[in-house]
């Protein structure tokens, strides 16, 4: 990719299955964190951007999993700097805080669930399910989990 960083960001999650769906990761817009040339080391996700001292909004970065471009967006309603690493991953279509994030910031909102709760094509070809629940295999195996 064009003016690509090998930079990271950090992002935690409580719903790993929903990653699949992710369209944009959102900072604080005061949060001196995120600006290009003091990224903390989103699971081995590039940062597509220029090196100047600006802030990543309107910015992309690489979806680890599925590789979409995905915004980072500045966002001072769902983000809380003095949580976690201060960056959230933002996933309209599957919660109702980040459908309002996805609203703002005129995202995309990808479903990836059919109605038995397994991964639709839009989820990518990685990540398939027997049952309802998730199998993680495919996240604990890869470089991209961290404790």
């Amino acid at each position: 990719m064009r003016n690509c960083l090998d930079e990271k960001i950090i992002v935690a999650t409580t719903r790993p299955e929903t990653m699949l769906g992710d369209t944009a990761i959102a900072v604080h817009p005061n949060d001196d964190r995120y600006k290009v040339n003091r990224l903390l080391p989103l699971l081995e996700t590039r940062v597509e951007t220029d090196r100047s001292p600006q802030h990543l909004h309107g910015k992309f970065a690489v979806h680890p999993f599925v590789h979409r471009r995905i915004p980072i967006v500045t966002d001072d309603v769902v983000v809380d700097m003095a949580f976690g690493t201060g960056a959230v991953k933002i996933t309209p279509a599957h919660d109702p805080n980040d459908y309002d994030v996805g609203i703002r910031h005129n995202l995309d909102f990808i479903n990836i669930l059919n109605d038995d709760g397994t991964f639709n094509a839009n989820a990518g070809p990685h990540f398939h399910v027997r049952t309802s629940s998730m199998n993680i295999d495919g996240l604990l195996n890869r470089a991209y989990y961290r404790k």
